[in-house]
């Protein structure tokens, strides 16, 4: 079983199927799946994807795009 919805519990459900065909997989949501908040991320989500990238330029980047309001512990997580 798999709660939410967003991007996180869709990658989850995919990696899953791959992972163990035989096994029947359950996405719960509270509400439709359009109502996740990946649905409403605006800008697009933001990843460290290659080589080229690293987390930390990811989280001053996060932290730069929160202006300010983004709690640094959080973000390093």
């Amino acid at each position: 079983m798999i709660i939410g919805g967003g991007i996180s519990g869709l990658s989850l459900a995919i990696n899953l199927a791959d992972m163990v065909p035989e096994e029947d997989i359950l996405l719960i949501t509270k509400e439709k799946l359009s109502e996740c908040n990946t649905f409403y991320a605006q800008g697009g989500i933001a990843c460290v994807r290659d080589k080229n990238d690293s987390f930390e330029k990811h989280i001053q980047d996060t932290l730069i795009a929160g202006d300010g309001l983004c709690d640094e512990e959080v973000v390093r997580l």
